[in-house]
């Protein structure tokens, strides 16, 4: 029998449709106080026994407990499978399971609800939403002038899932998609898909530049003050990467001349963000505080994905998403 680790949450919500499995797996959980239970029985744990599955997902990562889950992982003599419920790998805590599992999954279906939120700040940018709120707090009454999506030039580098669900989205209405990626060829919803040698002699072509890549060596301070002043003024800037891609002092300076003409965050160098960044106060920055991807369809995506992985599993099938046990062992 195998024993698999989920927050007490998490395992509540999906009780139903693992139903059939108690005689293959012994499911245990750790509850926000942090005491461990097991699943099928509800009996109290002293301490974790040792895993060979776990489940991490933001009802254990998001809660009081996460320090008792993170140690019953990485206390277990030989941890055989993990999955993730996120697309990246670079989160220090993450490299360290990675670095323990025999196998290790990711997640991709939070790239819809991330890209809804690219949809809903670039509505809101071309549609003069900021001109728009200040008119009505100072009861003006004043036709202001806007833009469409349809018609307008994207530019999504990094073009992954997230790019992908984007690119999709931008189509449909009507937009024109450009992809930075290393990998040539066809994409979904990209009308053109770039190396990122093409990035510089992009940029001024985008009406929208949008941020998707992971953070590393080669993409931190990406976007500097030479990326700033190749973009168009009227050109609106978008982050959903990581907050290391942007230079934030370079992005303040660049748009205190206007060039692009608006930024919106929602992810930061610095997270939680200090009340006391000026990035809050900046008239053309809108920040999120990295939640694009909170939504019950991102949770319930995630759901799917370790659902469909554990079957998988004890068939003895691949698993999807897996990740090369190289890309933790170099760090």
């Amino acid at each position: 029998m195998k024993t698999c680790l989920l927050h007490a949450r998490t395992f509540a919500r999906l009780r139903p449709r693992l139903k059939g499995l108690d005689a293959a797996v012994r499911f245990v959980t750790v509850d926000d106080a942090g005491k461990a239970h097991d699943g099928w029985t509800s009996t109290a744990l002293a301490e974790l026994p040792p895993l060979d599955m776990a489940f991490g997902n933001a009802d254990a990562f998001f809660a009081p407990s996460v320090r008792e889950f993170m140690t019953g992982i990485l206390k277990s003599p030989a941890l055989d499978w993990f999955q993730s419920a996120a697309a990246g790998i670079e989160n220090p805590a993450l490299v360290m399971i990675g670095q323990k599992a025999k196998y290790y999954t990711t997640n991709h279906t939070q790239a819809e609800s991330m890209a809804e939120w690219a949809l809903w700040q670039a509505l809101d940018f071309l549609r003069a939403g900021p001109a728009h709120r200040t008119q009505q707090a100072r009861g003006q009454w004043q036709r202001t002038n806007a833009r469409e999506i349809r018609g307008s030039r994207w530019l999504v580098i990094g073009y992954g899932s997230i790019g992908e669900a984007v690119g999709r989205r931008v189509t449909a209405l009507g937009g024109e998609v450009t992809g930075i990626r290393r990998t040539p060829g066809h994409a979904t919803g990209a009308a053109r898909i770039e190396a990122p040698s093409a990035l510089m002699a992009e940029l001024p072509r985008a009406d929208v530049v949008l941020l998707c890549s992971p953070h590393t060596p080669e993409t931190e301070n990406m976007a500097n003050a030479a990326f700033f002043a190749a973009m168009l003024p009227e050109a609106l800037f978008m982050n959903l990467g990581r907050g290391a891609l942007v230079d934030e002092d370079a992005l303040m300076a660049a748009l205190d001349v206007g060039r692009p003409a608006f930024a919106a965050l929602d992810v930061t160098r610095t997270e939680p963000l200090p009340a006391e960044s000026p990035l809050w106060r900046h008239p053309a920055i809108a920040i999120t505080p990295h939640d694009s991807s909170d939504t019950p369809g991102t949770v319930a995506g995630a759901d799917e994905t370790f659902l469909a992985n554990l079957t998988r599993y004890l068939q003895g099938e691949p698993l999807k998403h897996l990740v090369d046990r190289a890309a933790f062992v170099s760090g």
